[in-house]
């Protein structure tokens, strides 16, 4: 019995053993075909860095590099992986690929992502015939434009991405004939014209999200019905004339900003819609028209997001749905508020009416939006007062823009009741009085603008305890005094403008310091609008005027339409929406101080030479005296630097020549002498910039007279006799100067005093 069952069991093992030496010959057999086929993969690739360096034979294949930004290039050799039978997911984004080769041969492709390479060749129709396996395919940033779309995108896909190509031509219905699995698909920001087919949203009853943006297409899409499973829809930046939604149950996204829409667009309910973009169209009438002349509360439930900015609306502002958190209808022609325009419960927390006709006391309207983070009305006809309850009523308000209204009265003292506000911006309006010293418990505020108003008085001292403090703006009023002390406390006061005011005393040297600021103290703020440094480069026709301006819901080409947005200035500091303010925590200096327009006396201090990061100094059109400081030519980063219509003195130091980033120079009407430093800097500038100082000479002013300049040391050539006579022609030439230099002083002296005088009349 047991010799029995001892053999049986030994052919058993014996077997046992046989079928495994064959299953590891098998798997040996198989890995060893898909390493050569990984390694003719290397070979047929350009690979100048030598990226795939350790693909070697004879070393594990799990510890080789992927293929994604490298920098290959040259053809893409599909065809010698695409067999291998584990093979699903192959991603080699971000190469230099330009073409590709594909076997007939099947492939076992689920997930292929060839995007950010420079294909331009016509493969994607031979591409989902060889690989029908295909789930997700991602083509984007290519160079692809030959590409017939000819054929379906097939039974499994699930996603497809050709955004960012140079895509031609029309959309095909056959491309969508077999896309029912079809969740994403992306065709954004390629030249396709004509419309869309109708029966997209029929067949690809799975359609999840769907870009179409910025493109040519054109036509109308009126009834559409999407389907139940539609969530995103972009159709931004197009030529569409007519879009009617008559079906959208689950629909959470619409873009349709930047076309040519009018007249209805929703025609039923759209329950489930939380961002809705109708900005830059044709649209017009009252803006319930829309909607179907229905409130917006019985069209949404559940929107959070609304923009209409930049089209035609009339009349009242709508009352919001209690869910939208953000409404932005700038740049209308809306004239009327809207007393009830918060319902109760109102979520809003963003409200952008810039740039329409609003009037009279239209500010009170808001004050029932009791969640509301930012308001901004600026460019109206808004009148009256500051409401001394708004901060009790929005205690929340983060960002409060007003300017460019009619705005009367005092500011309030009970503005420090807005304890978050981190920007405040007055001005252009009518505003009176005091700043009030309460101001200064606003301990994140970050930027004050109250320029361009009639504000008298000093600038309070309390100021300097806004550690916050970034952008101190109060140009254009009457304030008198000097610069507090106190501000020196403010860790950088990046802007810095205070011109065209009656201030007096000496410039501080504090101003001029650098500090250091740790990395643990960066704070990060994202500032929700655009805003704009405008300075004027051409004083000789226009009005010296600089200003900082908050822009929110209005591009810059509309703001250059504005009365007090001239032609003459040029726009010097851009911060796009959502401009993140970490780099004014990182910087060391002001980016621009402007005092002009004073009466400040004394020099110029030296310690101005250490503001690396200055970009703007204006110290124009005061009392200075002294020498221009040399360390001024250490402002590395200095583009625009004005120190005319003062008594400064001295020659102009070479240093000035070293800024080589300056594009606006203006000493004129000043005392200095001596001849202009000969750098290929200075040498740029024209006359204007130089002149009205009689005591100046050299290119671009007439060449410097007399044997020897005593500033810099030149002798002529006549100078170079044996010296007899020296003594009586240089007795000569220095009593005639010395006339000559009392007679100029004497006349520039009487024209200082006259325009002095006339100013203070």
């Amino acid at each position: 019995m047991w010799p029995i069952e001892i053999g049986g069991l030994l052919h058993i093992l014996l077997l046992a053993l046989v079928l495994l030496a064959v299953t590891i010959v098998f798997h040996a057999s198989a890995e060893d075909s898909e390493v050569e086929a990984l390694l003719s993969f290397k070979l047929s690739v350009d690979d100048p860095l030598g990226a795939l360096n350790n693909w070697k034979a004879g070393t594990n294949v799990c510890h080789w590099i992927g293929i994604d930004s490298l920098s290959l290039s040259g053809l893409f050799p599909l065809s010698t992986i695409q067999a291998l039978p584990q093979l699903r997911n192959l991603s080699a984004s971000g190469n230099n690929f330009t073409e590709i080769n594909i076997s007939p041969q099947k492939c076992s492709l689920e997930f292929l992502n060839l995007s950010s390479n420079d294909f331009t060749s016509h493969f994607l129709d031979i591409l989902l015939v060889t690989c029908k396996g295909i789930r997700h395919l991602n083509l984007s940033h290519n160079k692809l434009r030959e590409i017939s779309l000819k054929g379906s995108i097939g039974h499994v896909m699930v996603s497809v991405d050709l955004s960012h190509n140079r895509i031609s031509g029309s959309i095909p219905a056959s491309f969508f004939a077999l896309c029912k699995s079809l969740r994403f698909l992306d065709i954004s920001s390629n030249q396709l014209v004509g419309g869309v087919p109708e029966d997209m949203f029929i067949n690809c009853r799975s359609l999840q999200e769907l870009s179409l943006s910025s493109n040519n297409l054109t036509g109308e899409l009126s009834g559409l019905r999407s389907s139940n499973s539609l969530q995103k829809l972009n159709l931004s930046t197009n030529f569409f004339t007519t879009f009617q939604i008559d079906h959208c149950p689950s629909l959470e996204e619409l873009d349709l900003s930047f076309n040519n829409i009018s007249g209805t667009v929703f025609r039923k309910d759209c329950a489930a819609l939380k961002m809705l973009n109708l900005s830059d169209n044709h649209l017009s009438g009252p803006f319930l028209s829309v909607f179907a002349n229905r409130s917006l509360a019985t069209v949404f439930k559940s929107l959070q997001v609304l923009q209409a900015d930049h089209n035609n609306f009339i009349g009242e502002l709508p009352t919001v749905p209690p869910s939208l958190k953000v409404l932005d209808l700038s740049c209308n022609l809306f004239n009327t508020g809207n007393p009830s325009i918060c319902p109760a419960r109102s979520s809003l927390k963003s409200l952008l009416l810039v740039y329409n006709r609003l009037h009279g006391r239209v500010l009170n309207s808001a004050m029932n939006c009791g969640n509301l983070e930012m308001l901004d009305m600026s460019i109206n006809s808004l009148a009256g007062p500051i409401p001394v309850d708004m901060c009790s009523r929005l205690p929340k308000l983060q960002h409060l823009l007003l300017w460019g209204n009619n705005l009367e009265g005092s500011i309030p003292a009970t503005i420090s009741n807005c304890s978050e506000l981190v920007t405040l911006n007055l001005s252009f309006n009518n505003i009176t009085g005091v700043i009030p010293q309460q101001i200064s418990r606003l301990k994140k505020l970050c930027l004050l603008f109250l320029s361009n108003n009639m504000i008298s008085g000093a600038i309070p001292a309390s100021i300097g305890s806004m550690l916050s403090l970034r952008s101190l703006l109060l140009s254009h009023n009457k304030l008198q005094g000097g610069l507090p002390s106190e501000l020196r406390n403010s860790n950088v006061l990046v802007l810095l403008l205070v011109n065209d005011n009656q201030l007096t005393g000496q410039i501080p040297s504090w101003i001029g310091r650098s500090s250091v600021v740790e990395e643990d103290e960066i704070t990060e703020i994202t500032f929700p609008f655009l805003m704009v440094f405008a300075i004027n480069i051409e004083a000789s026709i226009c009005k010296a005027y600089e200003e900082v301006f908050i822009l929110q819901g209005i591009r810059l080409d509309d703001f250059e339409q504005l009365p007090f947005a001239t032609r003459c200035r040029r726009w010097f500091f851009l911060a796009p929406p959502g401009f993140n303010l970490t780099i004014y925590n990182l910087v060391n200096s002001p980016l621009a101080i402007d005092l002009s327009h004073n009466s400040f006396t004394g020099t110029i201090p030296e310690e101005f030479g250490g503001m690396r990061d200055l970009n703007v100094l204006n110290l124009a059109h005061n009392l200075l005296t002294g020498a221009i400081p040399s360390t001024i030519g250490n402002l590395k980063n200095l583009e625009w630097l004005d120190l005319s219509q003062n008594w400064l003195e001295s020659h102009i130091p070479d240093s000035l020549g070293n800024l080589t980033f300056l594009k606006y120079l203006n000493i004129s009407n000043n005392k200095l002498l001596g001849r202009v430093p000969q750098s290929a800097q200075l040498a740029l500038f024209p006359v204007s910039s130089y002149e009205g100082n009689p005591g100046l000479c050299g290119f671009p002013l007439a060449e410097c007279a007399g044997l020897y300049n005593p500033l810099h040391g030149d002798h002529t050539d006549e100078d170079s006799d044996d010296g007899h006579g020296d003594e009586t022609i240089l007795a000569a030439i220095v009593g005639g100067g010395v006339s000559c230099i009392l007679w100029s002083y004497a006349v520039f002296f009487s024209k200082r005093w006259e325009a002095l005088l006339k100013r203070l009349i």
